[in-house]
């Protein structure tokens, strides 16, 4: 299960935890390619996923623990204090929604300092306060980091844990944000809005035919190249749920999965079989989607398996009846 951790300001974490709510900022005037970005990682969130805030500047404290109830959805009704965007003079409504529910709650924080000591260890690395393009106001982790987390919670309030209530809450609306996708001929219009799509279908469980029983799921995780995995898909074992037995890396191109594409997804399985799994091959496995793939891709992928025993496998998608449908290509 996912653990998702929104970036807000001291004054509207009061009223996410009045209200029950948390968003992110949306404005018209984003381009699509922007907006779907947005909505891909806001479409991986289903119920009962935990939620943490990172309450910035003057506090850089972590608070929580919440759960989300039910799914997300797209409203505008204004909850938070309106903002006027300097550059667009819109207002920010943040639209993109999902409701909330106490799970724990502990007196006190964990700061800023204490993210970054993990970080260092290594026990928090999918943690991404910041991307190659900003900051991030909404970002994922594991649940293995989690419970690192909640670890760090129990050590600063050994003698209090209790749910609190939330007084106002938000109204339920019907789940919807995948309605305000892009799309172009029928197709997802941009790779984000790919990335969205097969967020979502990881949401509802899907795909379990071809990835197996993946116990999580993750986009954009960060690594040491400054750049950004699309999915990493988690196998933990069933019987220690803090061990994961193995990975399967994810790289998504909307059209062509080219040679860059391919040295790319090459690249982050190096890293991670040398930052993650001491080079166990058994833990790691590759994965490439794409409306098509090459004749020189499809061949260097054969004369890997057969040299070196490392497959890819290659996934052709289609979105037909507004169904994502993944389909292997056998080389």
């Amino acid at each position: 299960m996912a653990v998702h951790i929104f970036a807000v300001t001291e004054q509207n974490y009061q009223i996410c935890v009045q209200r029950g709510l948390v968003a992110v900022p949306y404005l018209d005037s984003y381009r699509g390619d922007t907006k779907d970005a947005l909505l891909s990682r806001f479409a991986g969130i289903k119920e009962d996923d935990y939620v943490l805030m990172y309450v910035t500047k003057p506090a850089m404290q972590i608070r929580g623990v919440w759960q989300v109830e039910g799914a997300p959805f797209y409203d505008t009704t204004p909850v938070w204090p309106q903002r006027i965007d300097d550059k667009t003079q819109e207002t920010h409504l943040y639209p993109l929604r999902c409701r909330i529910k106490w799970s724990n709650t502990f007196s006190k924080y964990l700061s800023r300092n204490d993210i970054f000591d993990l970080q260092s260890t290594g026990k928090l690395w999918t943690w991404a306060f910041e991307r190659a393009t900003g900051t991030n106001s909404l970002f994922s982790i594991s649940n293995a980091e989690f419970q690192v987390l909640l670890k760090e919670f129990r050590k600063l309030n050994p003698f209090s844990s209790t749910k609190g209530i939330i007084l106002q809450p938000y109204p339920y609306h019907t789940p919807d944000i995948c309605q305000y996708l892009h799309y172009k001929n029928g197709n997802p219009w941009y790779e984000y809005t790919l990335m969205a799509l097969l967020n979502s279908s990881f949401s509802r469980g899907e795909f379990t035919d071809i990835f197996g029983n993946y116990t999580d799921y993750l986009c954009y995780v960060p690594n040491n190249f400054g750049k950004e995995m699309d999915f990493l898909l988690f196998y933990e074992n069933p019987n220690n749920y803090n061990e994961i037995l193995s990975y399967d890396i994810l790289e998504l191109k909307l059209n062509a999965f080219d040679e860059d594409a391919l040295r790319q997804l090459i690249g982050y399985e190096s890293w991670l079989l040398q930052k993650r799994v001491s080079g166990d091959l058994k833990m790691v496995r590759t994965t490439a989607i794409a409306k098509s793939f090459p004749t020189n891709v499809k061949d260097y992928v054969s004369k890997r398996n057969k040299i070196e025993g490392k497959p890819i496998k290659l996934l052709e998608y289609s979105y037909t009846n507004n169904k994502l449908k993944l389909n292997e290509v056998i080389v």
